[in-house]
């Protein structure tokens, strides 16, 4: 199968989703990469895909370029994100592609990646990842948004995006999602625009995250007594209200009960508010690292007290495969098909959060048992092989026209 996979970003380790499907694709299919690219870090991911032998076509635009249409689009009713990412140049540089080569299905990542090709659609059998439900998204981020601005911009843009979510569903016949709870989010958009009678309830899969399982693999690494992980890129702002929380509430409650208790906070471009919390020294504040792995291993637990979310948390699975016990959110837990207790934990607030990390901490026979199942978890319903079998599936509906066959197991898995 020829494949054009569009991203508005070059897949990487930190890109996770399609840097997984990628690496499985190409075992079997020929793949061409078409990526937007902005800023040095993303020069170096697209250089990096071609050395592992990839086939990338780059489009480079200046930062500058896109924030002038986000400008542009304030008083449209266009997403602000979606006029950020809407280039006539990558769509022209797709066009080229498609008139170039013949590709046998077209898959499209994001929001931002569907933004300048839904036309394609038209012409050629395409695949969106929606991959989160983003209105969802801005809805939570309106109610719990980390400052006043960026609420009020959410506001904004989830009345937006709704209504593109809604009308981008008129054009593409074959979505799929990472969970159940973001296929429902855009099935409700669709029935709300068609009504329950003539919506399409097939027309989106779900197709979760893989996680490596060669590259994420538990080791004899010593961990660190009392130190506690939160990991995640700190420039998403969900991230940053997660932290913040795991600091203001959680931590005093365990400090109070265990005062060598540390935290490390791990993930890129941590903004102002995050790095400040350098200033208690018993908080690790790592900005970019290489390599993610050797914090979490060292790790006593992992905590992810995400306050809103959408979509499967990486994170989380990742550290699951490396056997780092964790405790996550309801919303977290919501995504996955894991058993609550024996998997994972799953708290509902500060203190339980605080309750349920002195408890593993405390308790070496449950961190064992909790790291044993989360790793065999991961490896059961989480391996790129099976997700990207899914992916193909979503392929051949779209070749051959047929709308997505959304059996029960489809639909429930995660």
């Amino acid at each position: 199968m020829k494949i054009l996979f569009i991203t508005p970003y070059p897949p990487s380790r930190i890109r996770v989703r399609a840097y997984g499907f990628i690496q499985q694709l190409c075992r079997e299919h020929e793949v061409t990469i078409l990526t937007q690219i902005s800023n040095p870090q993303e020069w170096s991911d697209s250089l990096a895909l071609q050395q592992q032998g990839y086939e990338v076509v780059v489009v480079s635009e200046p930062r500058s370029y896109a924030l002038l249409r986000s400008g542009r689009a304030v008083f449209s009713q266009l997403p602000l994100q979606v006029a950020y990412a809407r280039s006539a140049c990558f769509f022209h540089q797709a066009q080229r592609l498609c008139a170039r080569k013949h590709f046998d299905v077209i898959h499209v990542e994001h929001l931002r990646g569907i933004a300048s090709v839904d036309a394609l659609a038209q012409d050629y059998p395409l695949v969106w990842d929606a991959v989160d439900c983003i209105s969802e998204l801005w809805r939570q981020t309106a109610r719990s948004g980390p400052s006043l601005a960026l609420r009020t911009v959410a506001l904004l843009e989830y009345k937006r995006t709704k209504r593109y979510e809604s009308q981008i569903q008129q054009k593409i016949a074959h979505i799929i999602t990472t969970s159940e709870n973001d296929r429902q989010g855009l099935l409700a958009l669709s029935q709300r625009k068609n009504g329950p009678e003539r919506a399409n309830l097939e027309h989106i899969a779900v197709v979760p995250c893989g996680v490596d399982l060669d590259y994420f693999v538990p080791t004899e690494q010593r961990y660190r007594p009392y130190n506690i992980v939160f990991s995640g890129k700190m420039s998403y702002h969900a991230n940053v209200v997660a932290a913040h929380y795991l600091y203001q509430e959680i931590m005093p409650l365990i400090w109070r009960v265990e005062p060598a208790a540390t935290l490390t906070i791990v993930g890129s471009r941590p903004p102002q508010s995050i790095q400040r919390l350098r200033l208690d020294q018993r908080i690790e504040v790592t900005g970019y690292v290489e390599d993610i792995r050797p914090y979490i291993r060292r790790a006593h637990i992992m905590l992810s007290p995400m306050v809103y979310s959408v979509g499967i948390q990486n994170k989380v699975l990742e550290t699951m495969a490396l056997g780092t016990p964790a405790v996550i959110s309801t919303q977290s837990a919501q995504a996955l098909k894991a058993c609550e207790g024996q998997d994972m934990l799953v708290a509902t607030s500060a203190q339980e959060f605080a309750t349920m990390a002195l408890r593993l901490m405390g308790d070496a026979a449950l961190r064992e048992n909790i790291s044993q199942h989360g790793r065999r978890y991961v490896e059961q319903q989480h391996r790129w092989f099976d997700m990207t079998q899914r992916l193909l599936d979503s392929y051949r509906n779209a070749i051959t026209g047929e709308t997505q066959k959304t059996t029960a197991a489809t639909r429930t898995i995660l």
